[in-house]
């Protein structure tokens, strides 16, 4: 890991995103050679996951909540003990694997529209949820971090971390909106135009 300039590690937050991101485009290639060269029901499946849900309402709402919100909540709590540096790699590296295994899904089964559609299933809310994730488990990281080291919590440490979490959940609820409400309008769109049912 690199030093920043007071000589304590940078947590390599977007390294470990492309890292997720790399492997979910590898892991559907292997597998797709070995197992799925005919068109099979669990990629449909799987994008029909995003895209054929009841949208634009307040169910639709609750259910990203609870899938994203949740996740996100355990890592904010999960920085205050042993467990959050190894939950902030785990999630960098599962985000970067959800978004790529999407899209390598979308193109491995309906091509270059697969494509056209997998980025409407990842745009734009993933342009609100990329950055928080990569700034708030880094934030996750260096509190752990310090309890690894034996050195505790300090109030003022806790108060800066829960206040910078909070403006990042800002940020992702912002997504979480973007998700329910414009992200079904896209996905319509592109539906529209693309014929692949």
């Amino acid at each position: 890991m690199k030093k920043n300039r007071t000589g304590t590690k940078k947590f390599p937050a977007l390294i470990l995103f492309l890292l997720g991101f790399l492997a979910g485009n590898l892991i559907p290639n292997i597998i797709w050679k070995a197992k799925w060269q005919q068109k099979t029901w669990a990629s449909v499946y799987f994008l029909s996951t995003f895209a054929g849900k009841n949208t634009g309402n307040i169910e639709y709402l609750k259910e990203i909540l609870k899938y994203r919100g949740v996740f996100y909540l355990l890592n904010i709590i999960c920085g205050f003990s042993v467990f959050g540096a190894p939950l902030a790699v785990i999630t960098l590296l599962g985000s970067g694997l959800y978004a790529g295994m999407i899209m390598t899904v979308s193109i491995l089964e309906f091509g270059f529209a697969g494509g056209v559609i997998g980025m409407g299933l990842l745009l734009p809310q993933y342009l609100f949820y990329i950055p928080v994730w990569l700034y708030s488990m880094e934030q996750e990281w260096k509190i752990s971090s310090e309890i690894w080291r034996n050195r505790g919590l300090i109030s003022g440490e806790v108060s800066i971390y829960l206040k910078k979490m909070c403006i990042a959940a800002v940020g992702y609820f912002l997504g979480i909106l973007i998700e329910c409400y414009v992200n079904p309008l896209i996905i319509d769109i592109i539906l529209k135009y693309i014929k692949i049912f």
